[in-house]
């Protein structure tokens, strides 16, 4: 768990859009995290807030997925609990297990110092204290005990095989799971079917499958990959210190490598893109050229063929850097003109 802190203010977007409306939250994002909401996806996560049901949101890589979930937790400096989707998670790296050692002990040294008969050792064994939880559950149970709502992420979730997302079905329909043989409050661990949920948020790249039952639990979004212009304000938001002659030769040369560079197969996305406009900003460059590209190569490619053929085009992207296109350096003019935040329209 992130632990929320303590120097800021927390805010409950729950509150905050019910009291507000969608675009108070879309202004408190922008303003501490640079995140740029589409207007699709907002009006969703604004749906999940009100009703507590879980976001699903799908989308291809590059879209803001990942960050708009960042940049939510951080913005509202909520508690924070993460789990990266993988094939490999089992129940008690989302649920819960036993803690067998710690069990066994217990029985023998209830038996071993008379304290307690065999048969009562080893009712005893199934309390709370012998319970691990995983990191989903952790998070109802943080909630549970202390009252306040944490924001989750389950970060590519359709990674998980069937059986792991059949372990949400009780969690997101009854805000508990429950524990075999547990003497506690029932045998449940979470909150309950019609209490406060913690806010959670799932995101997939469509790769594999998220299976119906899970998604009929769920608030359903798309997040589409951005347009080049809100492309160009996001990347203004995010490193807002970036020139705009800077912040012209980063789109420039970003949206050649996408068009112009067949060869290059892994597309530099939206992260690549901060990530580059940012270390040139950090570095005080003014001015592209092909050993600045050559420099910061690492930021853009993801594999070694890209990295080859990239560096085989430095000089085609310095000049796509510093080459007049009308279309960019207005738009780039636009988004240093506009005062207000601006939505990600998406047709």
């Amino acid at each position: 768990m992130i632990p929320s802190d303590p120097s800021r203010p927390v805010i409950d977007p729950r509150r905050l859009v019910r009291d507000h409306g969608r675009d108070a939250l879309a202004e408190l994002v922008a303003r501490e995290s640079g995140y740029i909401f589409q207007l699709r996806p907002l009006k969703d996560l604004c749906l999940s807030l009100k009703s507590g049901m879980p976001l699903l949101a799908e989308g291809e890589r590059g879209g803001g997925k990942t960050e708009m979930v960042d940049a939510l937790a951080y913005s509202c400096n909520r508690p924070y609990f993460e789990l990266q989707g993988m094939d490999d998670l089992t129940l008690k790296d989302i649920l819960f297990e036993w803690d067998q050692p710690a069990q066994n002990n217990f029985v023998v040294q209830a038996v071993s110092t008379n304290d307690l008969s065999l048969a009562e050792a080893r009712s005893r064994q199934w309390r709370r204290e012998f319970l691990n939880l995983g990191e989903i559950l952790k998070a109802y149970d943080y909630l549970a005990t202390t009252g306040i709502v944490p924001i989750v992420k389950l970060d590519e979730f359709e990674k998980l095989p069937p059986v792991c997302q059949a372990f949400f079905y009780q969690l997101f329909t009854d805000g508990h799971a429950s524990v075999p043989r547990l003497m506690e409050n029932r045998g449940h661990i979470g909150v309950g079917k019609h209490d406060e949920k913690p806010i959670v948020i799932l995101t997939s790249n469509n790769q594999h499958v998220v299976h119906p039952p899970l998604r009929s639990r769920c608030v359903y979004t798309k997040v589409r990959l951005p347009t080049d212009l809100e492309e160009a304000r996001i990347l203004h938001s995010r490193v807002s210190e970036a020139s705009p002659d800077l912040l012209t030769q980063v789109v420039k040369v970003i949206r050649y490598i996408r068009i112009m560079m067949p060869t290059v197969k892994d597309k530099p996305g939206l992260r690549e893109s901060i990530a580059l406009l940012r270390s040139l900003t950090s570095a005080d460059v003014a001015e592209i050229s092909a050993e600045v590209i050559d420099d910061h190569l690492g930021f853009i490619a993801r594999n070694a063929d890209d990295l080859a053929n990239l560096e085989l085009g430095l000089m085609r992207l310095e000049r796509a850097a510093h080459t007049a296109d009308a279309f960019i350096d207005q738009m780039i003019d636009g988004v240093f003109s506009e005062q207000k935040i601006q939505l990600r329209e998406v047709a």
